[in-house]
């Protein structure tokens, strides 16, 4: 296991982790490749996985934070299909993204990733499907 990671690094960890797990997504990136992924059909089923935030666990009275404080950390990961897939297929694609993540630890300092849901999220310009499935971790400051 690696040693405390920035979020970037820890990003691009996961996304390496999806990448090996998942080996029926053509392509695993990161947000900066969004475009790339929902453009190209060749490339397509795709994940794109993203940092979502860090939540104080339990909130504090002030709005600062200090060291030491425990966060839930939230990543998200986008599946991303073609339309013409079947519900399955998608389903599918979902339940391995969510296996690859949960119980993996990206780090030492951050606890295990949990599941934080899933969700359908819409089909996009009548050619794609898409999918988030969250994960969460808790962190200190």
């Amino acid at each position: 296991m690696a040693a405390v990671l920035s979020v970037a690094e820890q990003l691009a960890a996961l996304i390496e982790r999806i990448r090996e797990q998942v080996p029926a997504l053509k392509s695993v990136v990161g947000m900066e490749d969004l475009d790339e992924a929902m453009a190209a059909a060749t490339r397509l089923p795709a994940a794109v996985v993203l940092f979502s935030g860090d939540y104080p666990q339990k909130p504090a009275s002030s709005l600062q934070q200090h060291t030491g404080q425990l966060l839930n950390r939230y990543w998200s990961v986008i599946v991303i299909l073609e339309l013409t897939r079947t519900p399955a297929e998608g389903l599918d694609l979902v339940e391995q993204v969510n296996a690859a993540g949960v119980g993996w630890q990206p780090c030492r300092g951050v606890k295990y990733l949990t599941a934080a849901g899933t969700r359908f999220v819409e089909k996009f310009d009548k050619t794609r499907v898409v999918y988030e499935v969250r994960f969460a971790t808790l962190t200190t400051l």
